[in-house]
């Protein structure tokens, strides 16, 4: 199966005329009301889907690097929810998303009788042009061909999340189907409000239904032990109950007692009083610093149409203090499919990850103490994760903790998998601390195991040009310069030790 590269928009108008065909709405007002829909949607659509023709050629400047050239052809349109959900347990705020291709192609093995695809997931945030957190995945999808019609009508949502600092980044999730070499792209500048501070809402998320969860395992769009099932399509029948789902944070007494949350619900046309409202008190619930508000509503009495919900922060004086909206699509069909759903689980054992993730993010946004706390933490969850203590001894190393990092890399000492990390580590704090003879057996230890390592011949050349042992300095320094050719102060080092022989 192939797909021809076409615009979202033509795409889509001709679905929402089929889709609109048992109604009186007529084409023109259809077209024009989808035009103001996909203006006024921040969270699903994004710009790129609103300009094929200009996104991809971003998307060719952007991710050549990451696409092979041959796929860059292959760019394939697809629509995304995400949201931003503050666990109350850990304190952490987790960024959960859902993204659906239009199309995505599959092939038979004939072995197993069974059709398949084979989606990578490849997420990053920055800050400007700084990566501070980024990660990949891999979802294999296999199914029988008497799921086939049902998997293709439906389509499938590739859903995860992952934890994240305050601040204001720019999001990037990439996917790309091995079958087919298809790939896909969502961008969006996402701001994470701190857990202090005025009042804020996040959200909201619409959900097709609420699913239990047990309450032990980690998975995308879950609150506590119940999971929200997301389609970022966001087209529902009048006859659902849809399930709305929002952060409230940084929840004072006063709001708590005199507070509440207006919900409207009308078309994107505004000529009418909303066609749904409702009132929330903030007392009917018990008092936090952070609500997680799940509500189900019915969607009886709205006709076909597209439709924008607001949600109002309100305090005692009936201010706004804060507001959000989202907007979703009412067919006039009976049953809507909704996407399979791709997605993996995280245990529990394994939530020191999170810690690793935050600190690393801290670390990079030069927040130190944030980020030494939070590697503290994770080491602390699970000091048997060897790699979790090896990037804790390294942002140890980099920020001169050198008693801490000797005493707590002993702990890697005897582990054949980390050998090579033990001694460069302890190398380079010799080093550092002026112990040149100690950094050297240190460093030639770790050499003997890998020794391409750019960073390691610079500080064994720059012990070697300590000690005085100009020719074993220029050996290794003139090793690394042939690995890197563009180390300048390497380059510096080489000319003087050179002059200092003649």
């Amino acid at each position: 199966m192939r797909y021809k590269l076409t615009t979202f928009l033509l795409l889509f108008l001709l679905l929402v005329s089929a889709i609109f065909s048992a109604s009186n709405v007529k084409g023109k007002d259809i077209s024009e009301k989808y035009k103001e829909w996909l203006r006024q949607t921040s969270s699903t659509i994004s710009p790129q889907e609103k300009d094929v023709a200009t996104s991809y050629a971003n998307h060719f400047f952007n991710y050549k690097g990451a696409v092979s050239t041959d796929n860059l052809t292959n760019y394939i349109e697809s629509i995304t929810e995400i949201a931003l959900i503050l666990d109350p347990i850990l304190n952490i705020s987790f960024l959960h998303f859902s993204i659906s291709p239009v199309f995505f192609s599959t092939d038979y093995i004939e072995l197993n009788e069974q059709y398949y695809c084979n989606f990578k997931l490849s997420v990053s945030l920055r800050k400007n042009t700084e990566i501070i957190f980024q990660y990949s995945k891999d979802f294999p999808f296999y199914f029988y061909p008497d799921e086939a019609d049902r998997i293709k009508r439906n389509g499938i949502s590739i859903q995860d999340f992952f934890p994240v600092i305050e601040g204001n980044y720019r999001l990037n999730i990439l996917i790309q189907n091995s079958v087919g070499k298809e790939f896909s792209v969502f961008e969006k500048d996402i701001s994470v409000p701190k857990n202090s501070g005025p009042p804020v809402l996040t959200g909201p998320v619409l959900g097709v239904k609420l699913q239990e969860s047990p309450t032990h395992l980690y998975v995308p769009f879950k609150v506590m032990d119940t999971k929200l099932l997301v389609d970022p399509n966001k087209i529902f029948t009048s006859t659902d109950e849809i399930i709305l789902f929002f952060n409230l944070r940084n929840v004072t007494k006063d709001l708590w007692q005199e507070g509440k949350l207006e919900v409207l619900i009308d078309d994107l046309s505004n000529k009418n009083p909303p066609h749904k409202s409702f009132n929330l008190y903030l007392r009917n619930y018990p008092f936090n610093k952070t609500f997680c508000v799940i509500r189900s509503i019915s969607l009886q009495g709205l006709r076909p149409d597209y439709y924008k919900m607001k949600i109002n922060l309100k305090d005692g004086k009936r201010a706004i203090i804060d507001e959000e909206a989202t907007n979703f699509i009412v067919s006039p069909k009976k049953i809507v499919p909704h996407p399979v759903i791709l997605a993996k689980s995280i245990s529990p054992s394994n939530n020191f990850l999170f810690f690793y993730s935050i600190a690393y993010q801290f670390d990079k946004m030069n927040e130190l103490e944030k980020a030494e706390a939070n590697y503290k933490k994770a080491y602390l969850l699970k000091p048997e994760c060897k790699a979790g203590l090896v990037e804790y001894a390294y942002f140890l190393l980099k920020n001169k903790k050198f008693n801490k990092c000797l005493e707590l890399i002993e702990g890697i000492r005897e582990d054949e998998n980390f050998k090579f990390d033990y001694y460069l580590i302890r190398g380079n704090i010799y080093m550092e601390m002026g112990k040149y003879s100690d950094a050297i057996d240190n460093l030639l230890e770790a050499n003997k195991i890998y020794n391409t390592e750019v960073s390691l011949l610079n500080s064994l050349g720059f012990c070697f040009y300590k000690t005085h042992q100009k020719k074993k300095a220029l050996d290794a320094l003139r090793a690394s310069l042939s690995l890197n050719s563009q180390q300048e102060s390497i380059k510096r080092l080489i000319q003087i030790i050179e002059k200092s022989l003649d």
